[in-house]
């Protein structure tokens, strides 16, 4: 298991220091995550960077899971590899936003501490499939169907009828 992380910090302090974080946080340290896992087990992964880009204070970031989600298809747990990169341009009112570069998500940072648990579990959340599913027929109904489908392409003919009309 890779260093945990803190759960916060104050955002501005750690781009005066240039700082930067690497480590990793059990999956049962996300609270809304868990809710979409089929099982907390497991650890997301994380790196922070913190420094000033253009000019603008900034938060680099890239986070990764294997994760043990639902399959919508045959309801049963499959494993999948999430993985978000994301550059926040870090602001003090909402007025900066406007003017940060394109390439920043705003992310409003003031004197206090922010959790980084929360930003990453957003990310992740952010990053999972929008249907969790096997790569291959999970289920015995699918299965069914695909071989039914291809019988059925095999048999059937669109313009048989018409080799009627002509005689």
């Amino acid at each position: 298991m890779q260093k945990k992380l803190p759960d916060s910090v104050d955002f501005l302090k750690q781009v005066e220091r240039s700082a930067c974080f690497e480590g990793a946080w059990p999956v049962s340290d996300f609270p809304r995550l868990a809710e979409v896992v089929c099982s907390n087990q497991g650890e997301v992964t994380a790196r922070l960077k913190f420094g000033t880009r253009a000019g603008t204070n900034c938060l680099d970031g890239h986070v990764q899971a294997e994760l043990e989600l639902r399959c919508e298809r045959c309801l049963e747990p499959v494993k999948q590899h999430i993985e978000s990169d994301f550059r926040f341009g870090l602001i003090t009112s909402d007025d900066e936003a406007d003017s940060l570069p394109k390439e920043f998500e705003p992310l409003l940072a003031q004197d206090y501490e922010l959790s980084l648990v929360e930003l990453v579990e957003d990310e992740i959340l952010l990053s999972l499939p929008i249907v969790a599913r096997h790569d291959e027929e999970c289920s015995e109904i699918l299965k069914k169907h695909k071989d039914d489908d291809r019988v059925q392409h095999d048999t059937y003919k669109p313009f048989a009828a018409l080799k009627d009309l002509m005689s």
